[in-house]
């Protein structure tokens, strides 16, 4: 026992080491290969007259120094002392916050700045692989985390102390005899977060709220309040003594940053110019920044991260629920707040990145141990193998192999082999002359090499590249948006279908409910439209200009129905809900007759038992309803998540400029387009990639709703 937990301390070590190299190696290539970025010449500028302060020892100049007072100084403070070793330089130009990045800047004053932003940032990368290896190994490799913390930003200081704040609580928190000490720590550092950059603060929010649940869990709210107010009070105290520039006037000076932040996201041009939707924070979670810079960033697997989060989250909760509440927080936060840089993202890249280590060991590591222990048992029982049972089972399921080989696994394949190749429409009649059986069969026997190739692919014979189109392909879709756009219309819509069709059904079950049969067929009516021919409908209806909508408005004015959404194209939000208007029409009579037919089989024995024990009928649909109902919709909701995961004609007719990987992989198809025409092997492996997104998607959804095993009725 001894020599195991010796064994596992060192593993531990090793892992934090491991973290450690890996995430200071990442960000010291990104920090002397990244270009100048917007905002780093202003607080580069503010740095060196801090520089300038500490030298003179003028030190009166602190209290009305802040150069950018939006964000208080201790972050430009901190990098003001990185340059106190490089000779003075001449002070950098004041420019406008509009102005683009200023690549003229001095690199010695650039790198000793950055170089402490990537220590910082290295550092709490330490922090997470304290608590979670696997999490300090994705914070490491997290891409807009590496970015934004190697560079001349307010980002690293109060992503180091934020941590530093939640982990001081959290063991605060575990003690028994409820030391003040680590809660003096978690106010410090949380102090430390507010006079670096507003916005972290979110996590001082996220540990109220922790905390509050705690003691309505312990009843015991009126003995938390004096402990809290105390760790606010600390909070406060330390923001205003490492905040030189609010001595002078503190309410004053904190009452001007409000007003500015309050300006700045409802008048600033880049802001409004920008355009961004409300949920731009999840599409940078979906994506990288790898596109922007493809040289400096050299791991690009954030959605991946994100995806391993969302599958931990669940479980994060019951083991340690702040980190799951202040992901929850601030995602909350970036969705109302109107300005959406990339940036703003970092404020919970390190509670999503251990949450995703959650995820990882419960979906990884955990099943392979399972695995294993389940193998070692194998091996040891002497199991026979009934070879009759599969003798008799053999004849009925030969048609059906047959029919899956033929229509699934063979164009399955084909369009594998056509994913492996550069096939495109210049190479059309060499391809199917045997031109991709003969590249793609060689290239698996190793007989032909892989070509260097350049896209968009134009050879006229068809060559065998391997995979290498694979990770170009993967990294357009995730940072043009294209990827995340897909999982968020699939959830939403889906979502709204599942509902509209659940409450038509449940209405419909009504037995006063009058012409109950008239009302079914007018909601099946939507479903059975054909795609192509609803979606002209409803571009009739929302054309700009000429669409029934417009006229409407144009004739009787905003007293005409539905007309805020007049001018629709106008707007990221506004374009969602048209798009969502047209799809939940068209998918919702699916859902309600899945649903109508599971409302159906429930037993009617276990309402009686319900009426019998005075259940409302509020709790006979929490309790009664919706879990024995679940397991027979959740098939009809994976197949309607297949359908609008591969939604195609909507968004072809819609003037939106918005493509699923459907329609991205038909525009590179189509050789007679305007696209970038005739990609036949890029459709593929977009295709290819979709298949495996939807395999995974079944697999969790079959997991998680438990569909597999039916309804064991009482």
């Amino acid at each position: 026992m001894v020599n195991n937990k010796k064994g596992i301390k060192l593993l531990m070590v090793l892992a934090i080491i491991i973290v450690a190299a890996l995430a200071g190696f990442i960000r010291w290539h990104a920090l002397t290969t990244l270009n100048v970025d917007y905002d780093e010449d202003d607080y580069l500028r503010a740095a060196q007259q801090y520089t300038t302060i500490f030298r003179t020892g003028d030190w009166d100049s602190l209290t009305e120094t802040n150069y950018r007072p939006e964000h208080p100084p201790l972050a430009k403070i901190v990098f003001g002392i990185s340059l106190l070793p490089l000779p003075e330089k001449t002070l950098i130009a004041d420019r406008p916050t509009s102005a683009g990045p200023n690549q003229y800047l001095p690199r010695d004053l650039l790198r000793n700045a950055r170089i402490t932003s990537a220590i910082f940032g290295t550092l709490t990368a330490i922090l997470v692989a304290l608590v979670d290896p696997v999490g300090g190994f994705f914070l490491a490799i997290h891409a807009f985390t590496t970015k934004y913390v190697s560079q001349v930003m307010l980002e690293a200081l109060p992503a180091f102390t934020s941590l530093l704040s939640a982990f001081a609580y959290i063991e605060w928190k575990k003690r028994k005899n409820k030391s003040f000490g680590w809660l003096i720590l978690a106010g410090l550092f949380l102090g430390l977060t507010a006079a670096s950059k507003y916005i972290y603060c979110v996590v001082g929010i996220a540990i109220l709220v922790d905390w509050l649940i705690l003691a309505i869990q312990k009843k015991e709210v009126k003995k938390a309040i004096l402990p809290i107010l105390g760790w606010g009070a600390i909070s406060i105290l330390v923001f205003f003594a490492t905040n030189p520039y609010f001595w002078a006037n503190p309410l004053g000076r904190l009452q001007e940053t409000i007003l500015y932040y309050a300006s700045y996201s409802s008048t600033a041009s880049e802001v409004t110019n920008a355009g961004y939707p409300f949920w731009q924070p999840l599409v940078y979670l979906f994506s990288t920044p790898k596109l922007w810079q493809p040289n400096s960033i050299l791991v690009a697997v954030d959605p991946l991260i994100t995806l391993f989060a969302i599958l931990g989250f669940k479980s994060q909760i019951k083991k340690q629920p702040l980190y799951a509440i202040w992901v929850f927080i601030a995602l909350a936060f970036l969705f109302i707040y109107p300005v959406k840089w990339a940036q703003y993202i970092v404020i919970l890249t390190a509670p999503l990145c251990i949450i995703a280590g959650e995820g990882f060991n419960k979906t990884i590591l955990s099943p392979i141990s399972s695995w294993f222990s389940r193998m070692r048992l194998k091996k040891s029982e002497n199991r026979a193998v009934e070879r009759n049972d599969t003798k008799k089972a053999l004849p009925w399921l030969i048609p059906g192999i047959i029919v899956f080989v033929v229509f699934t696994l063979l164009p399955l394949v084909f369009e594998i082999g056509v994913s492996l190749s550069n096939f495109n429409s210049v190479s059309i009649k060499d391809g199917f002359e045997g031109g991709i059986f003969r590249e793609v069969w060689g290239g698996v026997i190793g007989e032909v090499k892989p070509l260097e190739t350049v896209f968009p692919f134009r050879e006229k014979v068809v060559g065998y590249i391997g995979t290498n189109a694979y990770p170009s392909t993967m990294n357009y879709l995730t940072d043009s948006g294209v990827l995340f756009f897909n999982i968020f219309w699939t959830i939403v819509s889906v979502a709204l279908q599942s509902f509209l069709g659940l409450v038509a059904a449940l209405l419909l079950r009504q037995n006063k409910v009058f012409l109950k049969k008239g009302w079914e067929i007018l909601f099946i009516l939507p479903w059975a439209i054909p795609e192509m021919i609803g979606a002209l409908m409803w571009v009739n209806v929302f054309q700009p200009v000429t669409g029934w909508l417009s006229l409407g408005v144009s004739q009787f004015g905003s007293s005409f129905p539905f007309s805020f959404l007049n001018g629709w194209q106008n707007s990221s939000e506004m374009q969602i809900l048209v798009l969502l208007i047209a799809g939940v029409w068209y998918g919702f009579p699916f859902m309600m007759l899945a649903a109508s037919a599971g409302l159906k089989l429930l037993p009617i024995e276990v309402y009686d038992a319900s009426a019998m024990d005075g259940a409302t009928g509020f709790n006979k649909f929490r309790w009664i309803t919706w879990p024995l109902l679940l397991p027979l919709i959740i098939p009809a909701v994976i197949i309607r998540s297949i359908f609008a995961f591969n939604q195609f004609y909507l968004f072809q007719v819609f003037p939106t400029g918005q493509l699923t990987m459907a329609g991205l992989s038909y525009n590179f198809f189509n050789p007679s387009g305007f696209f970038i025409n005739g990609q036949f092997a890029i459709s593929a492996v977009i295709n290819v990639i979709t298949v495996g997104f939807l395999v995974i998607f079944v697999m969790i959804l079959n997991k998680w709703s438990k569909a597999s095993e039916g309804v064991t009725y009482a």
